[in-house]
């Protein structure tokens, strides 16, 4: 790629080139060996660029288009299935730092933010305008872009329904560099809804809201198995239309995830059973609810109990803390299968020695989101076995009727049980349209995005060949695996190598970080921060400027405070200075340069009144006065 031309070409846009930088955009969340994605395909991207308004990131397309370079839109790379990986190498557009929440009308309840934006910052600023989210993604420090563009289902889904119901408008631009205002009504909308920015880069969007809830009343109910936990939910829904609530939340956890939750919280809060946690949002429907649930004689766990599992929604892979790698298989299937496709989901499990638990989220009427999950270790050989296990529940699930959640690049091969073949020769044509380069996220929806093994591979004729023949062998393939290599156990606590792995590397802490505000480099956030210290621990050629970085830091607790897994980040982050410290030195004039950049950030101050964050500001101000 030129990136000089680029640099020529679009020379106030920051451009990052750095490898070490570049690195930390060749991956999402997900636990993929590099020497098996490095072999498939080319996932470190040319280069980044972080730019500052849509007409920069129409300038960047126009180049990409005239040069036939590919282009991989990217917000905080919170899911995991490749969707922001890339296959061809090209360049990345992180989307992250383009946050601004444009406008809030309070009359017609809706809020115009940039694609960039978080959940989290979108909802602090709408309530202090009596306004909410009607729904949000498990991940609330995602972008707004990123969830249009790889979910949509999530918290309320079951009373407000899937994220583009609540988008009024949306600006999208296209390969080529036009702009587009879609609505609902447009003929095109639907095309940039959960396909991965193929097809265009949404960029602003409009989303409705609604009046701040009178409270929160979550119910947690016991039953003796997911069988009768799931006929419960299917004649609680039934029952919906004759009463006087209607839930904003039904969500499915088997006793496993509860029992894995006691494990974490070193307690016996949850009993070991499977549960349905039920959540409203006033006091009356709250009462009628008390009611059916003492007609239908069904055991609830205390309020407290509920109440606990509801505020712990947004960090949903806490477990990997036990693991200290975690997968999983997602996956939307028809109630009246839900509770077939778990019990088929853990018998195969058993067969490779790892512990299926289930979290479900009752999308509509008929259908569940289900997130089969299980952990293992990526540091062990197990972990190549393992990995596969997450396609044969994929597939185990669309034999019963169900479809993938997303395809992204690990179920890529499934395609054809999310879209028939009108829809994909649809897609297709519309995506010769608006992209006859083939720029926009090239090997994703359509194909594995490479040439060779990975093509043949992930071909959904060869991938749907080998999944027929994997899934009834695999109680033989799990059980020599779990024999020759051993059984996954869980971890009681964590030491310095095993909290490295623990992170999820999903995000949060990018969306807090000051450091990462003033400089848009996530080698100085904690998911940066961590990826320097397993090279450290792995014995990898780290630089002196890569090792710096360490120190350019606030310690002011954000991330500890929003880490999905509840890493003790203050004390990683004391660790890892005294070890780079003793090997590469203090760089006080790149501490003091920064801390002064920091202290001179308009940015850095409208987060700190934004988010009510004094200790930061103290820290600020105790650091820079010295």
């Amino acid at each position: 790629m030129n990136t000089e031309g680029l640099k020529q070409f679009i020379s106030e846009i920051r451009i990052i080139d750095s490898p070490t930088e570049r690195a930390m955009y060749s991956h999402d969340i997900g636990d993929i060996p590099s020497i098996m994605s490095r072999a498939l395909f080319n996932i470190l991207p040319d280069v980044v660029v972080q730019p500052k308004n849509i007409n920069e990131i129409r300038r960047v397309l126009a180049f990409a288009n005239e040069q036939k370079i590919p282009v991989i839109p990217r917000g905080t790379a919170s899911w995991g299935f490749g969707g922001v990986v890339p296959t061809s190498g090209g360049m990345v557009i992180d989307l992250s730092p383009f946050r601004n929440i444009i406008s809030i009308d309070t009359a017609q309840k809706t809020a115009t933010v940039e694609a960039g934006a978080r959940w989290s910052d979108i909802d602090i600023a709408v309530k202090r305008h009596g306004l909410c989210l009607m729904t949000y993604p498990s991940s609330k420090f995602s972008t707004v872009g990123g969830w249009i563009s790889t979910g949509g289902y999530g918290i309320n889904s079951f009373k407000y329904g899937h994220l583009s119901k609540q988008i009024v408008s949306m600006r999208i631009v296209t390969a080529d560099g036009e702009m587009r205002q879609l609505s609902p009504s447009d003929h095109d909308f639907a095309y940039f809804i959960s396909t991965e920015g193929v097809f265009g880069i949404v960029v602003e969007v409009t989303l409705r809201l609604r009046d701040i809830p009178q409270g929160s009343f979550p119910h947690l109910l016991y039953f003796p198995s997911d069988r009768e936990a799931f006929a419960f939910i299917d004649r609680f829904i039934g029952s919906l239309p004759d009463r006087k609530y209607n839930p904003n939340v039904i969500r499915f956890l088997d006793e496993n995830h509860l029992v894995d939750t006691n494990a974490i919280l070193r307690s016996d809060i949850f009993k070991k059973s499977a549960g349905v946690l039920v959540e409203l949002d006033n006091f009356e429907e709250d009462v009628s609810l008390t009611k059916y649930i003492f007609e239908n004689n069904t055991e609830e766990a205390p309020r407290y109990v509920a109440s606990y599992l509801w505020n712990e929604r947004l960090f949903g892979m806490k477990a990997k803390r036990l693991g200290p790698t975690i997968l999983a298989s997602e996956i939307i299937m028809p109630i009246s299968s839900a509770a077939v496709y778990i019990e088929k989901a853990k018998k195969i499990g058993s067969h490779f020695g790892v512990e299926i638990s289930i979290d479900s989220y009752i999308i509509d009427s008929q259908k569940a989101l289900i997130m089969a999950n299980f952990l293992c270790d990526s540091r062990k050989k197990k972990y190549y076995i393992d990995l596969p296990l997450v396609s044969i529940l994929t597939h185990t699930a669309v034999s019963l009727g169900a479809e993938p959640y997303g395809l992204g690049l690990w179920n890529a091969a499934f395609i054809k049980h999310r879209y028939d073949r009108e829809k994909r020769r649809d897609m297709r044509a519309f995506k010769t349209k608006v992209d006859p380069h083939n720029i926009l996220n090239p090997g994703k929806l359509f194909s594995s995005g490479s040439k060779g093994i990975a093509g043949i591979l992930f071909h959904p004729v060869v991938f749907g060949v080998l999944m027929r023949i994997a899934t009834p062998m695999s109680p033989v393939i799990g059980k020599i695996a779990t024999v020759s290599l051993g059984k996954d156990k869980k971890i009681d606590s964590l030491d310095y190598e095993l909290s490295l792995h623990a992170c999820a590397k999903c995000g949060n802490c990018i969306a807090v970080c000051p450091a990462y505000l003033v400089t848009g480099n996530e080698a100085l956030t904690a998911k940066g921060k961590i990826a320097l210290a397993r090279k450290l621990l792995n014995g990898q050629t780290v630089t002196e400027e890569e090792a710096g970085n360490a120190f350019l830091c606030m310690h002011c607790k954000a991330c500890e405070e929003v880490c999905q897994t509840n890493l003790e980040l203050m004390n990683l982050w004391d660790a890892l200075e005294k070890r780079i410290e003793n090997q590469f030195g203090r760089p006080e004039a790149r501490i003091t340069k920064f801390l002064k950049k920091v202290d001179a950030s308009k940015e850095y101050w409208n987060m700190i009144e934004q988010n009510s964050m004094p200790s930061l500001h103290a820290r600020s101000r105790s650091i820079t006065d010295k």
